[in-house]
């Protein structure tokens, strides 16, 4: 895997623009179904968000956030919908097909579909950052969405959307960073017709991957199937389910587990604006409602 540091000019940029432009007061949109309580909640996100494409917890479970087409990481709070900070990725602002984020060693990490990370210290509030470009490899096998963490053992997981060959398995790849380095621990086979058997579906394409902090299993959603499923470290199925709601979850395409385990789901505007899914209750318990 190759490498390479970006720099860029250091004259004073801010990036408060983009959250000045964003509408202030996020809408619970909980609040209009019948049956909202305190165990959900989903809030309407600011327009600058509509093409949210990933989501990360810090070690401190705040929520990070990165929006397709720019390198713009968002802080939000999920217990109000609300934008707390933005700062950006090299200036001008590195541009590419954003499909994942994930925080890990204290670095905030981007990847595109094409298996391309980007690695950089978080940022303040305006601040434009330097990165590293680090090329995995995996592009030529797999268009990739969905980026997650595993603080547990220093890993890196990337998941794979759709697959380059005609009958290869769908594969979450394992990455362990060193440094400036990452390397390939293993791939793990997602047994796509176990899952599409509970779902009732041929296919199944990750949008999105965590890991639950305390078992490491993997929870990944699939939107174009509105699926939702929960595997083992080793790739074992452990349960499939349909979101509920079509109109709740319309294109989930980030997600993330807090400590205390509340279910952390963000679909993307299409027309309109971006959602966030906060699940307060153990993910399939309240799903299955």
């Amino acid at each position: 895997m190759t490498a390479k540091m970006v720099a860029y000019p250091g004259k004073a940029a801010i990036l408060a623009i983009f959250l000045v432009a964003c509408n202030p007061n996020p809408v619970d949109l909980s609040a209009n179904e019948t049956k909202a309580d305190d165990s959900f909640r989903q809030w309407k996100l600011p327009a600058k968000l509509r093409e949210l494409s990933g989501l990360a917890l810090t070690g401190d479970e705040r929520l990070l956030g990165v929006a397709d087409e720019e390198a713009i990481v968002y802080e939000i709070d999920y217990e109000n919908g609300r934008l707390v900070k933005a700062f950006a990725f090299g200036e001008p602002v590195l541009r590419g097909d954003f499909e994942g984020i994930a925080v890990l060693d204290d670095n905030v990490w981007l990847m595109t579909s094409k298996g391309q990370l980007f690695k950089a210290a978080e940022g303040a509030n305006g601040a434009h950052v330097q990165y590293q470009q680090i090329d995995t490899g995996l592009g030529k096998y797999c268009e990739f969405e969905g980026l997650a963490q595993d603080r547990e053992n220093g890993l890196l997981l990337l998941a794979c959307k759709e697959t380059k060959s005609k009958g290869d398995d769908l594969k979450i790849f394992e990455l362990s960073v060193a440094g400036n380095r990452v390397s390939t621990v293993r791939d793990v086979a997602v047994p796509t017709a176990a899952i599409g058997g509970k779902i009732g579906s041929k296919h199944v394409n990750p949008s999105a991957i965590a890991v639950e902090p305390k078992s490491r299993r993997r929870i990944m959603v699939a939107a174009r199937q509105r699926a939702l499923f929960q595997l083992s470290s080793e790739g074992d199925l452990i349960d499939a389910i349909i979101l509920p709601k079509k109109k709740r979850h319309r294109q989930a395409e980030g997600i993330e587990i807090t400590s205390d385990g509340r279910l952390l789901i963000a679909d993307e505007g299409g027309d309109g604006r971006a959602r966030l899914a906060v699940y307060r209750v153990t993910p399939f318990g309240i799903i299955k409602n």
